[in-house]
């Protein structure tokens, strides 16, 4: 379904998806080291740029150039494949839904791309987080990372064919092409130290969905669509088991025209998920401090009148 989704003033769309650009002072995260807190990368959109002689495949989002020097290009001995590895990087899974595509403006370069987000948690309560790049070539290709081509908003990766083609791979599965997708008009790019915070996450997500609509049984019909009909897709996004633990109605004085969704710390993440699923218009912001919501709870979702 089509809509729109707003993170304080700005505006989500579908699938043109705007984010406020959020500055941040240097943050600690819980466990882990300072630097792991305030240093990261966000991947949000692939090009392919084909030359005579080189051609350029770009990652698009928001880099920070003093990591740079940790990726690594990792080809491997047949020549049909090269893994870049990205440490420190997330991927925009609103930008880029899809992680695995195809289709290219010159296919006798590239044939695939596939995306992994690798995160997990290790010794000493610290997180590791990087993106790995499985790129499938269509001929030899001696694929390099141009750091002096490179900003803070791109990553700029050189490609030199040798001249000898690679065998298909006969068995590939056709995908979507996230390439031929417009992007997005107006796109402000979410931090990755946010996405840290929001990342790290107990194993269960409790969502409270309170009806602030005058159509009755709106928060029974979107605990539904939650519980029921997206559960799976939620929990695979969000890496957590969902709970809806409060199900009611606010006062007649707090009717809503959209819906809102607030957030507790380190929720971030979940909240612009479950705002990508539910329908129609919605809210997204921080919980306030005075708001006198269980401790348990952390999403509070308010249907408004948009939600049918």
């Amino acid at each position: 379904m089509s809509g729109r989704k707003t993170l304080a003033t700005a505006v989500f769309m579908k699938p043109l998806i705007q984010y406020l650009l959020l500055g941040l002072s240097v943050l600690a995260f819980a466990g882990g080291t300072a630097s792991a807190a305030n240093s990261g990368h966000m991947l949000d959109n692939i090009e392919l740029i084909p030359g005579e002689k080189t051609s350029y495949l770009t990652l698009k989002g928001y880099f920070e150039p003093e990591l740079f020097q940790e990726i690594s290009v990792q080809p491997d001995e047949s020549g049909r494949e090269t893994l870049v590895v990205i440490p420190n990087a997330f991927i925009n899974n609103l930008l880029i839904p899809n992680r695995e595509f195809n289709q290219f403006p010159a296919e006798n370069l590239i044939r695939q791309i596939q995306l992994e987000e690798d995160i997990r948690e290790e010794a000493g309560n610290q997180v590791r987080f990087l993106v790995n790049l499985k790129i499938s070539l269509a001929q030899e290709m001696e694929i390099a990372l141009e750091i002096e081509k490179s900003t803070p908003r791109q990553l700029t990766f050189s490609l030199i064919p040798s001249g000898r083609l690679v065998s298909p791979d006969t068995d590939k599965a056709e995908v979507t092409d996230v390439l031929a997708q417009p992007p997005p008009e107006e796109s402000v790019l979410l931090h990755p130290v946010f996405a840290m915070l929001a990342y790290r996450q107990p194993i269960r997500l409790n969502v409270s969905v309170l009806n602030a609509s005058r159509h009755v049984g709106g928060a029974q019909r979107l605990a539904i669509l939650l519980e029921r009909q997206q559960r799976r897709r939620i929990e695979q996004r969000v890496g957590m088991r969902l709970e809806v633990v409060n199900i009611s109605s606010v006062q007649e004085q707090m009717i809503l025209p959209r819906t809102k969704i607030y957030y507790r710390p380190n929720m971030l993440k979940s909240a612009i998920t479950l705002a990508d699923i539910i329908p129609g218009e919605q809210t997204v912001e921080p919980m306030p401090l005075n708001r006198g919501t269980k401790p348990t709870t952390d999403v509070e979702i308010y249907v408004g009148q948009n939600f049918e």
